[in-house]
């Protein structure tokens, strides 16, 4: 096997230079043979995981890929065979979300020796045409905030958690709400939405957990869709909506399971999102509209040893 370290230098808020802790360690462990790549942009990660791909195309490769939750993102959708890759995750930026689906979350991650010993077990992925992502993907309100964050983060000086907060407020005084065309399995839910969320996990954005039980293992994504709503009512739920507390919302937010969801935004000169584990999208590039489907137990993600998923994110767990 074949082990290929790969650390994006500007993810995640801590002071430690990730890259010499990552080297480091590498150092003690010249059995390893390891390669490892700093990204020198933002997508160099998909060019880069394609291109190693490509040279080894023959042996099993084990990526460890060293960021935050858009960094895996894009070392994943850089991927052309899964079957011959396994994706161990080191966490160190601002989000890491899909690592709540876990028992410990974050912390045995961050254990060198224990990934490079670890095994994988097989996850979902959504794949939406042009990129893949793990956790989650969504249209409207939150890819708007993500956009903004994006935007943000580059001129902060004050921290990461900043430009997050930031975006959120702003979103939330001047929230838009826009008419889509949404088929979800065949069905229609067409109609004027603040948002459309598709999740494999229990958490984004840091700290949102609409869902209290969602799996990355059993072949469906748990899709709401918010109705269009108004300031005052985002405002009044929004802590509600990061517990997962939605029956105090009410009727205007509907839950389903699905395998297949597309949403088309309508045409116009206003500017739509959407954002897939954090990476920002516009629509306008892409005809307006995607189609999300499940890629059941497509991903080989390295687990350290004593590593399970949280009991509601089992397959066998049911919806709410």
């Amino acid at each position: 096997m074949k082990h290929i370290f790969i650390i994006n230098p500007r993810a995640g808020k801590e002071k430690e230079n990730i890259s010499v802790r990552v080297r480091s360690f590498i150092a003690t462990r010249p059995d390893l043979e390891a390669l490892v790549f700093t990204t020198e942009y933002s997508g160099h990660e998909t060019i880069l995981v394609g291109r190693l791909c490509h040279i080894f195309e023959d042996e099993t490769i084990r990526l460890y890929i060293c960021g935050g939750s858009g960094t895996l993102c894009r070392a994943v959708s850089g991927i052309p065979n899964l079957a011959m890759v396994e994706i161990a995750f080191f966490p160190c930026g601002m989000t890491n979300d899909i690592l709540k689906v876990f028992e410990g979350e974050e912390e045995p991650f961050r254990n060198l020796s224990a990934l490079v010993s670890g095994t994988p077990m097989y996850l979902d992925l959504f794949d939406f045409g042009y990129g893949k992502a793990l956790n989650f993907v969504s249209t409207g309100y939150d890819a708007k905030v993500s956009s903004d964050v994006n935007s943000m983060a580059r001129f902060s000086i004050v921290g990461s958690k900043l430009p997050y907060y930031a975006a959120i407020i702003r979103n939330t005084v001047s929230v838009r709400h826009s008419m889509y065309t949404i088929n979800i399995d065949g069905q229609d839910f067409s109609g004027r939405k603040t948002m459309i969320s598709a999740m494999n996990g229990i958490v984004y954005g840091g700290s949102f957990s609409p869902f209290k039980k969602a799996s990355p293992v059993n072949a469906k994504m748990r899709i709401l869709m918010y109705d269009a709503a108004s300031m005052f009512s985002v405002v009044k739920h929004l802590n509600d909506f990061r517990r997962g507390d939605l029956e105090k919302i009410g009727p205007s937010i509907v839950t389903i399971d699905g395998s297949e969801l597309h949403v088309q935004a309508p045409e116009g000169k206003k500017t739509m999102y959407f954002t897939a584990d954090g990476e920002s999208y516009d629509m306008k590039e892409h005809h307006n509209e995607y189609t999300l489907r499940v890629m059941p137990a497509a991903l080989k993600f390295v687990l350290p040893s004593g590593v399970v998923l949280k009991e509601q994110c089992r397959e066998d767990g049911e919806g709410e």
